[in-house]
């Protein structure tokens, strides 16, 4: 049987660490996708075939988005059902709101994709109606998506030439409200109650690169607001940016790089990790005490706590506190370039693929805020759950 759980169910597997809610995963093949339900095993049986060439599941898992040479499909996963086709030729890339009520498609500039010209649309799944459109020149799976929600679906952003354009879902026009920030590049709306809007500027004209923090701004009139931001951060040799607020959006986590190393120490470039606290209050470049790349920063759960896995190898891996970024456990070092935590900040996992031997490291999150190996293994390939209790690896 396949059921939601209450919220009563929800904070008690949160408490016991178990779940009675099935687990789905993609398999991928040469015929299409299959969507296997894995509920007590890691067999699991296949529920779904799809001659996709992508797959997107929304933030829950309760929707799946297929995407085909000429439609979109949105299945129902707990009913295994067709909810919705949704006329897109052309899509290249698709993304659910916060809530799965909207869907962001950009679709191919072409005669084969949106004839028209405007490419980035966004629909209403309930309804299957196109609330808004609007051209995109270019698509960088980096900066997807280019259109943003806010965690609750009350705004939706993105970034023109030297604006942020705000919009009301409810009605997405985009003269609503414009925040003005010179040769803006990216943003990132945070996730909880009251959402905040980190910018990144890259460094041009021998101005050094920087990162700013805005509240979002009020609905009440239409205009353009040019007003100071909550915080700045400035940096060079800092060519992109990537975002990781924690999942309260207390804090934000900056992931700057570069191509070129200026001292000459990687072939792989620059990088660098800075963390800005959403009341703009406090912010510094995270204290990491091994030269080198950063490989990955990943919040707890928990949002008290943040591990980063840095350093020339073997990397080191360290937590940090969510309050004023100060080092608090030391997990060691190895040939890790990845870290995943399970969906109650408990368990860690630190581990190395891609061009590392594929070694996986298991802690346990003690009472005293203490880590305690619990188990190690080694797989060449793998594929691991953000949401959920698995990680899949695949032994060489």
């Amino acid at each position: 049987e396949v059921r939601a759980t209450s919220k009563q169910e929800d904070l008690m597997m949160e408490a016991t660490g178990s779940t009675n809610k099935p687990m789905h995963i993609i398999e991928r093949g040469t015929e299409g996708a299959s969507l296997r339900s894995m509920e007590g095993g890691l067999v699991g049986t296949v529920v779904g075939h799809y001659s996709a060439s992508q797959t997107v599941f929304s933030s829950d898992g309760r929707l799946l988005a297929c995407i085909l040479q000429s439609v979109v499909e949105i299945y129902d996963t707990s009913k295994y059902s067709l909810l919705r086709s949704i006329p897109v030729p052309g899509t290249i890339a698709v993304h659910f709101s916060g809530a799965a009520s909207y869907l962001v498609v950009c679709q191919r500039a072409n005669f084969s994709g949106a004839k028209d010209g405007k490419n980035l649309s966004v629909w209403e799944l309930s309804t299957g109606v196109m609330v808004f459109s609007c051209f995109q020149r270019t698509f960088n799976k980096n900066d997807w998506p280019t259109l943003q929600f806010s965690s609750d679906e009350t705004v939706a952003c993105r970034v023109v030439s030297n604006e942020v354009h705000f919009f009301c879902p409810s009605d997405l026009n985009p003269k609503l409200k414009r925040l003005r920030i010179s040769d803006v590049f990216s943003v990132k709306l945070s996730p909880g109650k009251q959402s905040k809007l980190v910018a990144f500027v890259p460094e041009l004209r021998g101005q050094p690169g920087n990162v700013q923090l805005y509240d979002v701004p009020s609905f009440q009139n239409d205009s353009v607001l040019e007003s100071e931001p909550l915080a700045r951060k400035s940096f060079f040799r800092v060519q992109e940016a990537e975002f990781k607020w924690a999942d309260n959006g207390a804090a934000v986590l900056i992931h700057g790089s570069s191509e070129i190393d200026a001292t000459n120490q990687s072939y792989y470039g620059e990088s660098s990790l800075h963390f800005i606290r959403a009341d703009g209050l406090f912010d510094c470049k995270v204290p990491l005490d091994k030269h080198g790349p950063v490989h990955e920063a990943a919040w707890s759960p928990r949002n008290d706590e943040f591990i980063v896995v840095y350093g020339f190898m073997p990397a080191k891996a360290t937590i940090f506190s969510s309050d004023r970024c100060e080092p608090r456990y030391q997990l060691g070092a190895g040939p890790y370039n990845a870290v995943r935590w399970n969906p109650f900040g408990r368990f860690v996992c630190l581990a190395g693929f891609g061009n590392l031997p594929g070694d996986m490291v298991f802690f346990d999150r003690k009472a005293d805020g203490k880590y305690k190996v619990i188990g190690s293994a080694r797989a060449s390939c793998s594929v691991s759950s953000t949401t959920l209790h698995y990680t899949f690896a695949l032994r060489s």
